[in-house]
């Protein structure tokens, strides 16, 4: 064969392998980030919520929710892997919402249809102009000030000046609201919390107040380029302590596994629910896992144990040091907790009669971060996720999949 002949099969041979190599990169890619939340979702992805609980489904394909199944319980519901999409656990304080744009012209004709939503003859026209109201965070513990920025903006994103400020505070529990005392200041003059006078950036000072528990709302009617305007932010409030985290943070590895424990007091008993992040230190500081922890707490000092498991770490093949990261915690103020309906469902009681006249949450304020020792990823279990919980949902799977 001569060597151009061997030159062209040679490079016929590179673009196949080129494009094979190419089709599973992009195939990967395209189902990536499903497979990515499916696999580090808490919550079992075979089971649909109907209300408050679980109802298990079946599916035109019972082998293929087998399979689904026993790929997600490779790892326990309470430490999953974690990735950089998943910003409600990665940033759960974040405020940020969409702008809002501002109405040139109002609706008009407008009734109630059938459905009891409006209908109009003629549909609102919006101007060029919207606006954004972000608090610094959306929960807020205790009662230290809070800063909520107002900014309006055009199509290219310049600020515009924003007049006619009137500011409301108030929180809503069960559809009732409940007004609360004005913000301490609000302005664009470089006081009070106010980054920089005079670009169109307006600070809002909120003091809260020993009844602003629960969800907050400020709102605002403004005025910009002569179109008035109204517009809401919102937080959650938890002005009284429950409980607080200490130090020291400990970690040690036990049975395979990365165990973080965390002294708390708690001032408060009851049920309370806690999470946290692990993150590579140095390097490229990857994401790795993240990690709940709940149950009954009774009042005192307290040690709760975030468990890492094993295998996690292990395929993602990440080596410590790592940080513990967003570590926060909040308590069930509901009238029934998952500890009663466990409880009554133990004892074959009913569950009591549920009672709303609070706020069903009170937060905990974030803990700081805190560093591990060095680990390699080798040295972590490679045994997968076992308990009953998952032997009798294989069972059930596996049921159904031979029904079909």
């Amino acid at each position: 064969m001569s060597r151009n002949k061997l030159l062209i099969l040679g490079t016929g041979l590179i673009v196949i392998l080129f494009s094979i190599v190419l089709y599973f990169l992009l195939r990967d890619t395209g189902r990536d980030e499903t497979e990515k939340q499916e696999e580090s979702s808490h919550r079992d992805p075979t089971l649909e919520r109907v209300g408050d609980g679980p109802i298990e489904i079946v599916s035109d394909d019972p082998e293929e929710i087998l399979e689904r199944y026993r790929t997600w319980a490779q790892y326990p519901p309470y430490s999953r892997p974690l990735y950089s999409g998943m910003v409600d656990l990665t940033d759960p304080f974040n405020a940020e919402r969409p702008p809002v744009g501002v109405i040139q012209n109002p609706a008009q004709g407008c009734a109630s249809g059938p459905d009891g939503m409006p209908k109009c003859e003629k549909n609102a026209e919006l101007s060029d102009v919207q606006c954004e109201m972000t608090p610094e965070k959306s929960v807020v513990v205790g009662k230290h000030d809070l800063k909520v920025f107002l900014r309006c903006f055009n199509k290219e994103g310049v600020n515009l000046p924003v007049t006619g400020i009137t500011p409301r505070i108030y929180r809503m529990l069960y559809r009732a609201v409940y007004p609360s005392l004005p913000p301490i200041s609000s302005g664009d003059d470089g006081a009070n919390g106010d980054v920089r006078a005079g670009d169109h950036i307006y600070t809002f000072l909120i003091r809260p107040t020993s009844e602003d528990w629960g969800q907050m709302y400020l709102e605002v009617d403004m005025e910009v380029k002569g179109l008035r305007h109204n517009q809401r932010a919102s937080w959650m409030g938890t002005p009284h302590i429950v409980a607080q985290f200490n130090t020291p943070v400990q970690d040690r590895l036990r049975d395979g596994h990365l165990i973080i424990s965390i002294p708390v007091s708690i001032y408060k008993a009851g049920y309370y629910e806690f999470e946290a992040n692990l993150q590579e230190k140095n390097g490229d500081q990857r994401l790795v896992a993240s990690s709940t922890f709940e149950g009954e707490l009774e009042a005192g000092n307290r040690t709760i144990e975030f468990v890492f498991w094993g295998k996690v770490i292990r395929d993602r093949h990440i080596d410590g040091p790592y940080v513990v990261r967003q570590i926060r915690g909040k308590r069930n103020n509901s009238p029934v907790t998952p500890a009663m309906v466990k409880r009554a469902a133990t004892e074959n009681k009913p569950v009591p009669e549920p009672r709303y006249t609070e706020p069903m949450w009170e937060h905990i304020e974030m803990s700081a971060d805190a560093d591990t020792g060095s680990y390699n990823a080798s040295e972590f279990s490679t045994a997968a996720w076992d308990s009953k919980e998952k032997q009798d949902r294989i069972q059930f799977l596996e049921e159904m999949a031979r029904r079909q």
